[in-house]
């Protein structure tokens, strides 16, 4: 017989919704509260409510519920329980287990997330992409579409650095023609306005002008929104598809309470 202590019920719990109610004695309250927060990660990661701000906010919200639902249900738990007899699961190489279960799974969740749930999150830490995307902004990145079009925004692994991530804009595919005239991107010989800048973010010479070049097949050619001040595929050329890691589609977080929610569009205008 011993007595369950209402601050490791309430420690345990915040370590993971249930933990604390598998101390206090409810096996299997414990185990569906485990489950309902992993399964709601899968549900909605798999729905791709996960790539836009509103299901990050969503879910979020689920989160602080069901956390705030545990914490006070064990601790009310432990505090019944002050004659409680230990179970077979009341040992500490039984809590050691299961701590390394919840770090296992939370750390194959959060490193494979864009593989195994569809979405990544980011940071973005430069001026490239202004004024579409700030330093600062919490960016949502859908990693399903694997479809790639004129326009989108798209995190990809840098090519001379798989290691680091750019985020860009794409302006031409595979077998295109790509150059830029007195500012604008000339696709196929024609304008493309879908990926036209303003005057303020295109006044180097770099950014008024590049000789035609043919983007290989399976490749692509990027450019940030500020033109002149962004390193892409004006300096090191088209790159491999599969370097991408999926687009950009939400700001979900910002320092300006005015761009949050906002959606990446394929145009910059």
């Amino acid at each position: 017989m011993k007595k369950r202590s209402p601050i490791w019920a309430l420690v345990l719990s915040v370590l993971s919704p249930g933990f604390g109610h598998v101390y206090a004695g409810n096996l299997k309250k414990g185990l569906w509260l485990f489950l309902l927060q992993t399964g709601g990660l899968f549900v909605f990661g798999k729905l791709g409510w996960l790539s836009a701000a509103y299901g990050i906010w969503f879910f979020m919200l689920f989160l602080l519920c069901l956390y705030s639902y545990a914490i006070l249900s064990a601790v009310r738990l432990a505090l019944a329980n002050q004659f409680y007899e230990l179970k077979s699961y009341n040992r500490w190489y039984c809590y050691l287990a299961i701590l390394a279960l919840i770090l296992a799974l939370g750390q194959t969740l959060i490193s494979s997330r864009g593989a195994l749930l569809g979405f990544e999150l980011y940071q973005v830490p430069s001026r490239s992409m202004m004024p579409t995307l700030q330093p600062g902004d919490y960016i949502a990145v859908d990693t399903k579409d694997l479809s790639l079009n004129i326009g989108d925004v798209v995190v990809f692994r840098y090519p001379n650095n798989r290691q680091t991530l750019f985020t860009k804009r794409i302006v031409a595919l595979g077998n295109d023609r790509v150059a830029i005239e007195n500012g604008q991107v000339i696709l196929n010989g024609k304008a493309e306005r879908i990926v036209s800048v303003d005057e303020r973010f295109r006044r180097s010479e770099v950014s008024m002008s590049m000789s035609e070049t043919v983007v290989p097949e399976g490749q692509i050619f990027v450019l940030g929104d500020w033109r002149d001040n962004s390193n892409d595929s004006r300096y090191w050329g088209a790159f491999s598809e599969s370097n991408v890691i999926g687009k950009v589609t939400y700001i979900w977080l910002s320092k300006e309470f005015s761009r949050l929610g906002n959606k990446i569009t394929p145009s910059f205008l």
